[in-house]
């Protein structure tokens, strides 16, 4: 009786390393994926985070604006190119002060620095060339973590002169 490989059906060594090769790549680009997607995930959720604390200070500046007399004790009065931040006061109805310095929560740092504004001949504001206009701030609101950085600028009026 002789035994004939021809019709016999099996499967190889071959076969089953290229089996694992591709199982084992499927399952790298799936690890890949999952952790590109966390990472991306994470960095959304730091910059909302930070867009958050950068709006809360341009919405307590306003506030500040809006509670006090701009030459007396407002945004008038403070010096500018300085760092402040935002804080609460401790009175019965609490209303934001901006003391001087930066303020870190949670790993991030925030600030805010107010400078003055040019206006040209047609009353626009100008970087430079023009007339400082007193009753005009600009107001940039910077958050930094790991490295990264989101930042408003508005502008702000003494509304009340």
């Amino acid at each position: 009786m002789i035994f004939s490989q021809k019709g016999k059906k099996g499967v190889s060594i071959v076969e089953i390393l290229i089996t694992i090769a591709i199982i084992g790549l499927t399952l790298v680009s799936l690890f890949t994926l999952a952790t590109t997607s966390l990472k991306t995930s994470i960095s959304i959720k730091e910059t909302t985070q930070a867009k958050e604390l950068a709006q809360e200070m341009m919405e307590a500046v306003r506030s500040f604006r809006d509670g006090t007399a701009w030459l007396t004790d407002g945004i008038g009065t403070l010096t500018l190119g300085v760092a402040y931040y935002p804080k609460k006061s401790t009175d019965l109805t609490p209303k934001w002060q901006l003391v001087q310095g930066e303020e870190t929560i949670n790993g991030f740092k925030r600030k805010i620095v107010f400078n003055n504004v040019q206006r040209d001949v047609n009353d626009n504001v100008v970087e430079s060339g023009g007339v400082d206009d007193s009753n005009t701030k600009k107001i940039t609101a910077t958050v930094l973590w790991k490295g990264k950085k989101v930042e408003i600028v508005t502008y702000l009026t003494n509304w009340r002169q």
